[in-house]
């Protein structure tokens, strides 16, 4: 990380709710910190489209007579969050990435910030995305790529995406927890690149009316935040549509060595570590294999995503002159072959390998599956292949309508960060999050050990 021009972190957000709830501090001058880091600060980082500097003033003081008042709402109130710009928010255009869009001005709020504001969330901006969410590596040439924080005070990392901006504004510690959304790695990918959590929630665990759509079958909304706790509390104030449940054992499956091969030598290195660091903190590991190689969930992920944002997105396809970026462009433009048959194929056999990925955990007693989130840390953005997107390890998360986690597992010689990848089961969001918790423990445990040397 950049320590030279990345601010402090913000305190944990269990710590900022209860400065706020006992007086200790206010919301008001949290959001004037966070206004003042992002003003001084977000010039480098690029992270924010839009900052609502009169809206979430306004609100943190309405924060702080009800808190004062004690109508306390929950752990977010009064704390400051970033949006995604694919989410409305009443008043606001809403561009999800694209200059197409500077004037859709949304006209009510979207589902999920009806629950952050019924939670007490101050909303400051919104952030950068990839055009149309369709892109993992971060970058947008006609809206702006934010800037990785992580690396050498040099590099010009990927950001990774779609979630670019939300990511980069945590991980540079602009604001304490932001919101994505994440259609086949764009909440993981990114806090993997940049050295953050990020929390994938099963599909409409978190609810999705006003979040302009990449793909209605696969999209999920999901927090990025500086740990596994931050998740939690955001998952618990947000009411996450899923039962509260805790982790049914410490046993995690893990992938063979077949999968594996695609991983630079500073990731495999790191996953295997991260795995003998969990067997020492008394986790049981198990060999565990997906219904279908990972490579093969590219082709039915890619019937079902591409040819519904290509839907959703049509009315620009057709007039080369707009603005689209070229790697986005020809992707939704070859998207418009997939017929209904294959597209109902690819549902047909998603359904079929969600039950059996369901009766291979239940079969080993797992209570999560540990892998890598990209096979490789973040490239600089003049290096980025568009070709190759780096979802290989995330998409089928999304295909079998499971929940994931990002967690910091690492960096390599040159301190870029190298995320390790929890996955649970539909439904089981907590379950996972509880797992996930003893993940982090344990990494940071060994982590402490491998300095104290």
């Amino acid at each position: 990380m950049n320590k030279q021009i990345t601010p402090a972190a913000f305190p944990p957000i269990s710590q900022l709710a209860a400065d706020l709830r006992s007086g200790k501090a206010t919301s008001v001058a949290l959001t004037r910190e966070c206004l003042a880091r992002i003003a001084k600060h977000d010039g480098h980082f690029r992270s924010f489209l839009a900052v609502y500097d009169e809206e979430a003033l306004a609100a943190a003081a309405q924060a702080d007579q009800e808190i004062a008042a004690g109508r306390w709402r929950g752990p977010l109130h009064g704390i400051p969050v970033a949006l995604k710009d694919l989410v409305d928010l009443q008043g606001k255009p809403t561009t999800a990435g694209s200059p197409l869009l500077k004037d859709n001005i949304a006209s009510e709020d979207a589902a999920i910030v009806e629950r952050i504001r019924a939670a007490g969330g101050i909303v400051v901006g919104k952030t950068h995305m990839v055009q149309f969410a369709l892109g993992a590596w971060g970058t947008n040439p006609h809206m702006g790529t934010p800037r990785n924080p992580a690396g050498q005070a040099d590099d010009t990392l990927a950001p990774g995406g779609s979630s670019s901006g939300s990511a980069v504004a945590v991980a540079a510690h602009l604001v304490p927890w932001a919101i994505g959304s994440d259609t086949g790695g764009s909440v993981r990918v990114p806090a993997a690149f940049c050295g953050i959590v990020g929390f994938k929630p099963t599909i409409d665990a978190l609810p999705r009316g006003g979040v302009y759509a990449l793909s209605e079958t696969l999209d999920s909304l999901g927090v990025l935040t500086t740990s596994v706790d931050d998740a939690l509390q955001c998952a618990k104030a947000l009411k996450l549509d899923v039962d509260a449940c805790e982790p049914a054992s410490l046993r995690i499956g893990h992938l063979e060595a077949g999968e594996l091969g695609s991983l630079e030598p500073a990731v495999a290195q790191c996953l295997a570590r991260n795995l003998q660091v969990l067997q020492d903190a008394g986790f049981t590991l198990v060999p565990f294999s997906f219904p279908a190689p990972l490579a093969d969930f590219k082709e039915v992920t890619n019937a079902i995503m591409i040819s519904e944002g290509a839907a959703v997105n049509d009315r620009f396809l057709s007039d080369p002159a707009l603005p689209i970026d070229p790697s986005v462009r020809p992707r939704l433009i070859a998207a418009r072959a997939t017929t209904v048959v294959q597209h109902m194929q690819a549902r047909t056999t998603a359904a079929r390998w969600q039950r059996q990925f369901a009766q291979e955990m239940r079969r080993l007693g797992l209570s999560a599956v540990a892998m890598p989130v990209t096979s490789a840390p973040a490239p600089r953005v003049e290096d980025v292949d568009h070709n190759l997107a780096p979802v290989h390890f995330t998409r089928p998360v999304n295909l079998l309508a499971l929940c994931g986690i990002s967690l910091p597992a690492g960096e390599d010689q040159r301190g870029r960060p190298i995320g390790l990848q929890l996955v649970g089961q539909a439904g089981e969001d907590f379950a996972l999050l509880g797992v996930a918790a003893q993940v982090e423990a344990a990494l940071n445990t060994g982590k402490e050990t491998r300095h104290a040397r």
